[in-house]
């Protein structure tokens, strides 16, 4: 299971990064420090101030876990719809001080600090839509089957 979920994240990758590059673009142009500390530092703060910590750990194994009961899984499945709550939260929050930034710098002679800033915009949500099918999609999807083969 775990397998499978890894090599699911690496083909998801191996198939964004094959776009990228069939369309032209390089990957470093997708690679944004800014963009990566509010998607995922925003939602780890989230995680951290709303569910113990155990429990936390405990929804990231449990999906995985063969022995895992209904209680361990409900949780997973909770905290990954959290997540993701938090991740897309996150994303639009990067999405609004980008263009806040796009608007003071709109007077026509920081031409490069508006498109840095606009690749910012619109970075929080693609990357929050790539992060969202690596961890919080296919996590809470485990989460759901194991919970239905329990007989939920």
């Amino acid at each position: 299971m775990i397998l499978k979920y890894f090599v699911g994240i690496f083909l998801t990758l191996a198939l964004s990064a094959a776009m990228v590059l069939i369309s032209g673009s390089t990957l470093p142009t997708f690679v944004d420090v800014p963009t990566y500390l509010i998607l995922i530092l925003v939602p780890a703060l989230m995680a951290f101030a709303s569910w113990p910590v155990r429990d936390i750990g405990r929804a990231f194994s449990a999906p995985f876990d063969p022995v895992a009961d209904r209680k361990d899984l409900e949780k997973s499945r909770l905290f990954f719809q959290d997540l993701r709550k938090w991740l897309y939260t996150a994303a639009g929050l990067g999405t609004m001080l980008g263009f806040v930034s796009i608007l003071v710098f709109a007077d026509g002679e920081n031409l490069d600090k508006l498109g840095r800033n606009l690749g910012v915009m619109l970075l929080c949500v693609t990357n929050a839509f790539l992060f969202d099918l690596l961890l919080p999609l296919p996590m809470g999807a485990s989460a759901r089957r194991r919970l239905a083969e329990l007989g939920e």
